[in-house]
């Protein structure tokens, strides 16, 4: 029980860090319904244009920050809902159930804005591409799915880019396509790839290419966050 408990804080200490966050998501929503007032908002909280070999895409640090948000948001979610299906305490878990619900309806907010922000860099994208035909060599890390512990296996049923035949043992030289939009992130230490700038986006059934060894981050849920180094092809 003790050990549960522990597991319980600690949970809790997270999703505590992700809601300060929340903040963030509400300005990002607003910016679809009133972009005039809140450019010069997200400008003056650093929050601009990131300089890609595709030109300058507005706010893909604000797209990072919320798919950052909503991988931390199904992470945290996962993890507590393996904690209430261990627990026997009937108060806590109901408590657990309570929180798990709370995050999901956020969670499925970011996933909105996310996908809604996805779409929008690859619109401008495919019209850059249009004028500057190198920038269809761009390159960078994909979050390509999470991984068991073991790293050879995938954990979850909805929790990758690409299609669950794909072996997650990614090998340099390998092709393979997305199934649904992803970003493509700078380089950044083994972990840290969610807090990397976003500089360009691979949409769906896009096909790329591993240019260098997988990295990993852990998961709050268990196992961890592959990415690949891809090159669009």
């Amino acid at each position: 029980m003790s050990d549960k408990f522990h597991n319980f804080v600690g949970m809790t200490t997270d999703v505590s860090v992700l809601l300060r966050e929340l903040c963030i998501v509400a300005f990002f929503c607003l910016l679809f319904f009133a972009p005039v007032t809140f450019k010069g908002l997200l400008t003056r909280i650093g929050i601009s244009k990131v300089e890609t070999p595709m030109g300058d895409i507005d706010i893909s640090g604000a797209g990072g920050t919320v798919a950052t948000l909503n991988r931390g948001l199904s992470d945290t979610i996962t993890g507590l809902q393996q904690i209430q299906s261990t627990s026997t305490d009937s108060p806590t878990s109901h408590k657990l159930q309570a929180i798990t619900q709370y995050l999901t309806n956020l969670q499925q907010e970011a996933a909105t804005t996310d996908e809604t922000m996805k779409s929008n860099l690859v619109t401008q994208q495919a019209t850059l591409e249009k004028t500057s035909p190198q920038s269809a060599k761009t390159s960078g890390w994909l979050l390509v799915g999470h991984v068991a512990e073991d790293k050879s296996q995938w954990f979850g049923d909805n929790t990758r880019n690409v299609s669950a035949t794909l072996s997650p043992k990614l090998t340099t030289g390998e092709k393979f396509s997305v199934t649904s939009t992803a970003y493509l992130r700078t380089d950044a230490p083994s972990g840290t790839h969610l807090g990397s700038k976003v500089i360009g986006v691979v949409p769906a059934t896009g096909e790329v290419e591993v240019i260098a060894d997988p990295s990993y981050s852990p998961a709050i849920a268990g196992g961890y966050f592959l990415w690949a180094k891809v090159q669009l092809i």
